[in-house]
């Protein structure tokens, strides 16, 4: 198999995938009984004075409103037709485009999430590699034990901490950024490029970076272990080369193993994390969006939300593939 249809046909699994576990997510929300339906009927049963045609007509017509009262298939159905033409829907809870709403909370996302995988990325394989071509010595033991910390401290706790230090103690930073709950401009505006905004969003890229850098640092000297005891290290050893030169052809060599990590695992941390790390700093992104989304029941913006990380989680797996297929020419070559 070519490497073009290899990765066609990756490609081609991907979009099957997306399809899949989103139809999961859509079941999920859209079987059980709406919550929403028993808030309608108990205020329109304490309006009435329990009239049962009232609360009839309440219930219906709050179905109505969000085609609930349509068959499950064909609700299911449209909503397939709406999402591949990219038409989200609209809030049940603020009747605007579920589109703008996630564009406007992703940024705030982004911008802790993107610094938080380079630094977690460059220093956790530098560190890791390091404490492999090091192996047996105090920095070994200094750098194992600095990642197996670093994993062990909960985001949550870690972030409270933080949060209140800076924001209390130090009055460094203000209480949260973006948009308050009553959807009313916090004093630092709700440009996300806006300095008030940056500089909220550094305490909690570190936050996030210390448990994806422990992760990184730790896969990668397990891995580097496995090469420097090789003979082509023994070589470069002999011919004087630094410890750079070596942690650089150890690196070429690991890089392979190391990319699984850096397109599942992370990605996994990331959307675990970005709820805790959302809730404990104020960021109104992607998280707090999708947990008042489920509170409120609001289901285009759950759907659109879960079609996110979906996307972003398949299409970190469809770049793991494209990695291989680039660093291994084993994978997807001529056969």
């Amino acid at each position: 198999m070519s490497r073009a249809a290899f990765l066609l046909r990756r490609v081609g699994f991907a979009v099957v995938a997306v399809y899949l576990v989103v139809s999961v997510a859509f079941l999920f929300v859209a079987v059980p009984p709406d919550p929403g339906e028993a808030s309608v009927a108990w205020e329109a049963a304490r309006q009435s004075g329990g009239d049962e045609a009232q609360v009839q007509a309440a219930v219906e017509a709050y179905r109505e409103a969000r085609n609930l009262d349509d068959p499950l298939h064909e609700r299911y159905l449209r909503w397939l037709v709406d999402v591949t033409t990219l038409d989200w829907g609209t809030s049940f809870r603020s009747d605007q485009p579920v589109l703008g709403i996630l564009g406007s909370a992703l940024p705030y996302t982004a911008l802790y999430v993107v610094p938080a995988m380079v630094l977690s990325v460059l220093v956790g394989l530098g560190v890791g590699v390091f404490a492999a071509i090091n192996h047996g010595s105090w920095k070994d033991r200094v750098a194992a034990t600095s990642a197996y910390v670093g994993m062990s401290f909960p985001n949550f706790w870690f972030g409270q901490i933080a949060f209140f230090f800076l924001v209390y103690e130090l009055s460094v930073i203000g209480s949260a950024p973006g948009l308050a709950s009553s959807g009313e401009p916090l004093p630092g505006g709700t440009d996300p490029l806006s300095p008030y905004v940056l500089l909220h969003m550094v305490p909690a890229a570190l936050v996030l970076a210390t448990s994806l850098l422990a992760g990184q640092a730790r896969y990668a000297r397990a891995q580097s272990l496995e090469y420097v005891g090789s003979e082509f290290v023994k070589l470069l050893r002999a011919k004087g080369s630094s410890n750079l030169r070596v942690a650089g052809h150890v690196l070429r060599n690991a890089a392979i193993p190391m990319v699984s990590l850096f397109f599942t695992e992370m990605l996994a941390v990331l959307v675990l994390n970005i709820y805790v790390i959302e809730a404990v700093f104020n960021i109104r992104g992607l998280g707090t969006v999708t947990l008042q989304a489920i509170q409120s029941r609001d289901l285009p913006v759950v759907l659109g939300a879960t079609m996110v990380v979906v996307l972003v989680g398949i299409a970190g797996n469809l770049l793991q593939d494209v990695a291989y297929a680039s660093l291994d020419p084993r994978v997807g070559g001529e056969s």
